[in-house]
């Protein structure tokens, strides 16, 4: 058996990391070291050289991020200091020692002013602050280092929710449903959710592969936010009205794209191994929640 890769998970207790942790620490084939917060600031370079130089890692996984979309309209230097110098700082020491950096990013690095599913291939073109970080980010990483993978997912949902939200959008729909309050939701903004159980098997596979390179690895299809939060009342067996409303009636500080649905023609040329559409993925979650 060769030996196991050595792998930094930096975000651990993240929505997503939180699910990259779990599975990488079934399969004997990796070495993982989780990394919170409180052990490295990817805002500084010193300290995240000082971290990921301590051993020799294979392959480093970024999924820390600043994803409060409407606060980062205000907060712009933190959006940048975390998603874009962030990413920076530790695409640099991987250049360094090394290893591959592994980038999460997001389906808001578009404009979303189309009807149809955003590939690869497709220019990026971010409306708001938070996909303008992220972005950022993205370039800097594939500029710094040749040895990359920036896995771009959208609309995640999981079990550890996220820190920085307070769970996730499907624990939020039941939340207010038991608690007989009112629901509306908007139902002419488009995307593909994310399971982050099913986002961190499918980055399993491409490390299997040695994949690099920019990749979409959200689940398959795509939806309206009212048709998601109808969804995960009726597998949740909660039977509760839902308003269904425009984005106009509902104004944030950041605009949203109104049809961010990722899809991929990168992934097939890759592996067999296909992202579930997003119905199965999110029964799967209510079935483990």
């Amino acid at each position: 058996m060769s030996q196991p890769l050595k792998v930094a998970l930096i975000g651990a207790n993240g929505q997503l990391g939180s699910d990259i942790n779990s599975h990488f620490l079934l399969c004997e084939r990796y070495q993982l070291t989780a990394l919170t917060r409180s052990d490295i600031d990817i805002r500084q370079a010193e300290i995240v050289d000082q971290v990921l130089t301590s051993q020799k890692f294979d392959v480093v996984i970024n999924s820390a991020a600043y994803v409060r979309v409407d606060d980062c309209e205000q907060e712009v230097d933190t959006a940048f200091n975390v998603n874009a110098i962030g990413a920076l700082n530790v695409a640099r020491t991987c250049r360094d020692v090394g290893a591959l950096c592994v980038y999460i990013s997001t389906d808001y690095v578009f404009h979303g002013d189309r009807p149809h599913p955003y590939t690869e291939a497709d220019i990026p073109n971010p409306i708001n602050i938070y996909g303008t970080s992220k972005l950022t980010g993205e370039y800097l990483v594939q500029q710094t280092t040749a040895r990359s993978l920036i896995l771009r997912i959208s609309s995640v949902f999981g079990k550890a929710g996220a820190s920085g939200k307070g769970g996730n959008f499907v624990e939020t729909m039941i939340k207010k449903a038991k608690a007989s309050e009112p629901i509306k939701v908007v139902n002419d903004i488009f995307m593909s959710p994310t399971y982050t159980h099913d986002a961190a098997r499918l980055l399993d596979v491409l490390l299997q592969e040695g994949a690099t390179g920019l990749i979409h690895g959200a689940n398959s299809g795509s939806c309206s936010w009212y048709e998601f939060a109808s969804a995960a009342l009726s597998l949740a067996n909660i039977q509760y009205p839902i308003e269904a409303i425009p984005a106009s009636d509902f104004p944030t500080k950041a605009t949203r794209p109104t049809n961010s649905a990722l899809i991929s023609d990168q992934l097939p040329k890759i592996t067999d191994f296909q992202m579930r559409p997003w119905q199965e993925a999110l029964a799967a979650y209510i079935q483990a929640r």
